[in-house]
């Protein structure tokens, strides 16, 4: 357990540092160093910059190809502030620097002489030359910007991955005493509830010591009444009260010598004694008490006296081993195309092929983790947006923010981490969202709808909106949340390697081959996952019922009754 904490410890402290590190470059450049004013002049804002000088990992580059590399990764984030209203998160810098730092330092990395350690070597080699090192160079420049730019980023946690396994983190806090209302190693998240740091607490007596109508003392003892303790519980003087069915009829009036005192509306009267090194109680009632009434007691513990047992919050700790897949794809043409394209169109064709691999890659990244997402979901809840006619149907939108916030709750109940944060939609589903308007739903700046999964703005001010022309069903939104720790979202990825171009030599055939292959993690959290997500489907139907089912079992309802829209 300790190597684990140490290991998780290490990884805190890698992505804190990868992040300021990125934010060096990506944020503090684009300041002036002396007055700290933003750069507007984008010519003086890319003089300024001095790579080697931000982040000694672009001693391997020239100091132009450096520029170029952080340039667009300031560009990129400025546009992400710009579309989100906030910037990255520190995990998302940290596995993008990590990326970077790998591309930078390609020459020489394989020594473990596994596939990733020789096909990196074989990288190495290939873009050691003045062509590669410029080619290399667009490569690193992209990292950022892709990774920001990938509509599936926002629910996905990144982490700073190596190239050969990558462990993830679960950390639970458990009660390290037992003490109050906990024994020791139960987990406390942040809906358990119970008495553990106040010391102030309150109890009722065990059932043997209530009243039964007959007798008329009552006795309280710490060591064997509490669940969870089975030592003498020192109580303060001056802080011990008797309830009788919530009311207090009593309190320890005389705390020098251990007395209790008081009465009730009914002219009960209550008398008893305290030992306060012992953790006992003894009351007396003037009459019996019905069989039904409930006695309960609070005092306060005397940490004073025994500090020791002050309670203890312990840190415990699993991981997963994850380990990454390979992405390629190549394409290849004559020399004589190459030439002809070259001489004819002025296009070159081999930059023109690395653009596209590149953006099929990227593209495909994002549609495969939305489709894990989508595959993992096991949540499934309609929502009915038909209305009578001649009646406008947006007055459905605030039973669909009803609907939305019962699905958070949902998720938050599910992950115990965060409730939701953006949706996934269908065009049908994104199309009823988007003509709901200002100021329910507001467009992303500059919006355009495209034929790829894009973000489309904003719903009920505090929900990302991405509209999605595959994976997701027309009518459906795949809804997610995600925390602000490093582990906490649905579905976890990074770049052992990233997208990297590999250069073949000329064969016989006189044909020009390139491979873009990139080292990449990517799958559902092993850590319950599934319950980051909760599916919403459309639909418009007089009188069709609401209904939350699992998809394990479709035909049955988890409320076991329909609810009417």
């Amino acid at each position: 357990m300790n190597g684990t904490k140490q290991r998780y410890n290490e990884r805190v402290a890698e992505i804190t540092r990868r992040a300021a590190a990125m934010r060096s470059i990506c944020i503090d450049s684009q300041f002036d160093a002396v007055t700290n004013c933003f750069i507007s002049d984008d010519a003086a804002r890319m003089e300024a910059i001095n790579p080697t000088a931000i982040d000694p990992m672009f001693e391997s580059v020239t100091e132009s190809q450096g520029r170029q590399i952080i340039s667009a990764a300031q560009s990129a984030i400025r546009e992400y502030e710009e579309q989100f209203g906030c910037l990255p998160r520190d995990e998302m810098l940290a596995a993008a620097h990590k990326s970077m730092e790998s591309m930078l330092t390609l020459e020489g990395r394989s020594a473990e002489g596994n596939t990733g350690g020789m096909m990196l070597e074989s990288i190495g080699e290939s873009l050691s030359t003045s062509e590669g090192v410029e080619i290399r160079a667009k490569m690193i420049g992209l990292i950022l910007p892709t990774m920001l730019a990938t509509a599936t980023s926002d629910a996905v946690t990144f982490m700073p991955a190596q190239n050969d396994e990558m462990e993830i983190f679960k950390v639970y806090r458990t009660a390290g005493s037992n003490f109050g209302d906990f024994a020791k190693g139960t987990v406390i998240d942040d809906k358990t509830v119970g008495q553990y740091s106040q010391m102030r607490q309150l109890f009722p007596l065990v059932t043997a010591q209530q009243p039964d109508g007959a007798k008329k003392e009552y006795v309280f003892t710490a060591s064997t009444d509490l669940q969870h303790t089975s030592i003498d519980i020192p109580m303060k003087a001056g802080s011990v009260s008797v309830f009788v069915n919530h009311v207090r009829v009593a309190r320890d009036m005389d705390a020098q010598k251990g007395r209790l005192f008081g009465t009730d509306e009914a002219g009960v009267t209550y008398t008893g004694t305290i030992d306060y090194v012992k953790g006992i109680i003894t009351v007396n009632s003037s009459k019996a008490l019905a069989a039904e009434d409930k006695i309960d007691v609070e005092f306060e513990i005397d940490i004073e006296t025994s500090p020791e047992l002050i309670p203890t919050i312990d840190m415990e700790m699993d991981s997963r081993k994850l380990r990454p897949s390979q992405n390629a794809i190549a394409a290849d043409a004559t020399i004589q195309a190459m030439f002809s394209m070259q001489r004819e169109y002025g296009v070159d064709l081999k930059a023109m092929q690395m653009g596209l691999m590149r953006n099929y890659l990227a593209a495909e990244k994002a549609t495969r983790q939305l489709r894990d997402m989508n595959y993992a979901c096991t949540k499934n809840t309609t929502f009915n947006i038909w209305c009578p006619e001649g009646l406008d149907w947006k007055l459905q939108r605030e039973k669909l923010r009803e609907k939305l916030l019962e699905v958070s709750a949902a998720i938050l109940e599910a992950s115990k981490v965060s409730g939701l944060v953006g949706l996934y939609a269908g065009v049908g589903a994104s199309t009823a969202i988007k003509s709901l308007g200002a100021p329910y739903f507001v467009p992303a700046p500059n919006y355009r709808q495209t034929n790829k999964i894009h973000f489309a703005g904003t719903l009920f001010g505090m929900w990302k909106v991405f509209e999605c022309p595959v994976i997701v069903g027309d009518q459906e939104i795949l809804c997610y949340g995600r925390g602000n720790n490093h582990s906490e979202a649905g579905y976890v990825a990074g770049d052992a390697v990233a997208a990297t171009m590999y250069n073949h030599p000329i064969g016989a055939n006189l044909r020009s081959r390139n491979t873009l292959w990139e080292l990449a993690y990517g799958e559902v959290h092993p850590y319950n996952g599934a319950a980051y997500f909760h599916r919403v489907t459309i639909v418009n139907e007089p009188s069709a019922p609401s209904i939350e089912v699992n998809c394990n079992h479709p035909s049955e309802p988890v409320s076991g009754k329909a609810k009417k829209a």
